[in-house]
């Protein structure tokens, strides 16, 4: 439904204050509809009493030969203050000037002449009135009688109006508590959400805590062993992860020692091949090893910096060399304050790991630069002369063993696909992120930052 509140909470307040509203306005109908039945019924039993004992008074003057007839309904009027109407054979009396013999409908002075009495509610210049008359065959006379309501409606309109306030706060209250149901409702549902976020964020030792709540205890313990299910799973996979890539580390070191020694020996032809391939694919399986034992150091939290300054300038242009990439392609906004607190080594693997990345898959290095931005911060940026990476990329491309759909030359050996996440991975050690964008010069644009104090100057 398009109408409906999104979410929980507001959902549940909704439902609250409606509940509200209609049992406030059926509460409020039925007094209301009540106290005015009561109140009006109560007027007209009493003015018709009233009447009664006034058309007997009437009567007996009319009976008696008053002279002057007119003075009977002035009598009346003195003895009992009413406003009445009279008639005496076809002349017709009345002691008000607004209130006369036409303000009596017709058809109450025909139920009056066939019933002998009989009531009506009548509207004049905007004001009620209950027009009761009683029929006086004895002396051939009609008597009716006005009695006021205003007062009775004025009583009405203040009760509806209190009524309706009564059931605006009603509704408000309603969504009030409405609001804290909700939030008592929602909060085990929090408690879920930010437990699942951080075992999401790697933190798998956080557990559902719940009182005595025999509602929710089912659903925090399935959620619990559910948790330390998958965290034994994890770990039993880093566990084989280390294990493996520890286990391989001397065959392909002897296997490394022993293609040296083939190629030292001056093969030819298809020989000669066989052991360069067989040396690429050593290669390549020795840096997988190596990053693998690497990553699951960091995923069983054993990774630890060695900070110490750095001169970031002099270790980039290590790196540059050692990649094959020109020294002048760096471009360093450091000035004289090139000493930067982190860990030199894991600092270096992230350069060369983007250095190689743009070199293998992106048609080279164009440009290297070397920033601060007014915190503090040190940031790398590596841009490459490739045709950059699509937006849709630009997150999973730092996901473990994805290489993209960039395409490779087939002369080089293939990369391990680990080496973008290792580089994320380090950025995050020292409290860093690393992202891609477009470089300025076309091609994409690779950025670490490494969050530090203060720069302080190289000696």
């Amino acid at each position: 439904m398009r109408f409906l509140p999104r979410g929980l909470r507001a959902r549940t307040t909704m439902a609250f204050a409606l509940l509200a509203l209609v049992l406030s306005i059926t509460l409020s109908v039925v007094t209301y509809q009540l106290a005015r039945w009561y109140l009006l019924d109560q007027r007209e039993d009493l003015a018709t009493q009233q009447v009664s004992i006034n058309a007997l008074v009437v009567r007996g003057l009319v009976a008696a030969g008053v002279a002057e007839r007119e003075d009977v309904v002035e009598r009346v009027r003195s003895l009992t203050n009413a406003r009445s109407v009279l008639r005496i054979g076809d002349t017709w009396f009345a002691s008000v000037v607004e209130l006369t013999e036409e303000r009596v409908p017709d058809g109450l002075r025909s139920e009056v002449a066939d019933e002998g009495a009989a009531k009506q509610r009548v509207l004049i210049n905007g004001a009620p009135y209950l027009l009761v008359g009683v029929e006086l065959p004895s002396v051939d006379a009609s008597y009716y009688e006005f009695a006021p309501l205003s007062e009775y409606e004025r009583t009405l309109e203040t009760l509806l109006a209190v009524l309706v306030v009564g059931a605006s706060i009603t509704t408000i209250g309603g969504a009030f508590a409405g609001r804290l149901a909700s939030r008592r409702l929602m909060r085990p549902l929090r408690q879920v959400a930010g437990v699942a976020q951080a075992m999401s964020a790697g933190d798998l030792s956080r557990r559902l805590v719940v009182d005595d709540d025999r509602d929710l205890q089912p659903v925090a313990t399935s959620f619990n062993e559910m948790a330390e299910g998958l965290e034994a799973r994890i770990a039993r996979e880093l566990r084989f992860t280390a294990d493996v890539s520890h286990e391989l580390r001397t065959p392909l070191t002897a296997m490394a020692s022993a293609v040296g020694l083939a190629q030292r020996a001056q093969l030819t032809g298809r020989a000669q091949f066989a052991i360069d391939v067989l040396d690429q694919q050593v290669d390549h399986l020795r840096r997988l090893t190596l990053e693998l034992l690497e990553i699951s150091r960091i995923d069983a939290g054993v990774a630890e910096l060695e900070v110490d300054d750095v001169d970031v300038r002099q270790a980039t242009l290590r790196t540059m060399a050692a990649a094959g990439v020109e020294a002048t392609r760096l471009r360093c906004e450091l000035g004289d304050e090139t000493l930067h607190p982190l860990d030199r080594t894991r600092f270096e693997r992230v350069l060369a790991n983007l250095l190689e990345n743009a070199e293998r898959y992106a048609g080279g290095v164009t440009a290297v630069e070397l920033e601060r931005d007014d915190d503090g911060t040190l940031v790398v940026c590596v841009d490459d002369a490739g045709p950059g990476v699509p937006l849709e990329e630009r997150v999973a491309i730092f996901g473990r063993f994805h290489r993209g759909n960039a395409e490779q030359p087939v002369d080089r050996p293939k990369g391990t696909g680990l080496g973008l996440s290792l580089v994320e991975e380090h950025a995050r050690l020292h409290g860093g992120e690393a992202h891609v964008t477009d470089s300025p010069w076309g091609g994409a644009r690779f950025v670490v930052t490494f969050p530090i104090p203060g720069p302080r100057s190289a000696s």
